[in-house]
């Protein structure tokens, strides 16, 4: 995308490690795709990425939880350990 950004103002570049992307088991996770231009073009370039950067909307944080979700899971958890306790309690008394 950015790449298509840079040719549409007349800056010719090349995206390197593109195809990278699917080996994440056995490479770092993070930075190795990126675009490469001349060196006469980078200042525009960066100028343009940065143009760009600027008007894009924030990336929001993972929303914290809210109490009802909290609440839901704790009672479901004691649902469970409910009825695993209850089970041992009956297998108990069977014997």
């Amino acid at each position: 995308m950015i790449l298509n950004l840079l040719e549409q103002r007349g800056i010719a570049g090349r995206v390197e490690g593109e195809y990278l992307q699917g080996g994440i088991g056995e490479l770092a996770a993070m930075g190795f795709v990126r675009v490469l231009v001349a060196d006469e073009d980078q200042a525009a370039a960066k100028q343009i990425i940065g143009e760009w950067e600027a008007i894009q909307p924030p990336v929001a944080d993972s929303e914290p939880e809210s109490g009802k979700s909290i609440a839901m899971r704790n009672f479901i958890s004691g649902v469970f350990v409910g009825a695993l306790v209850m089970y041992w309690i009956l297998k108990v008394l069977a014997v």
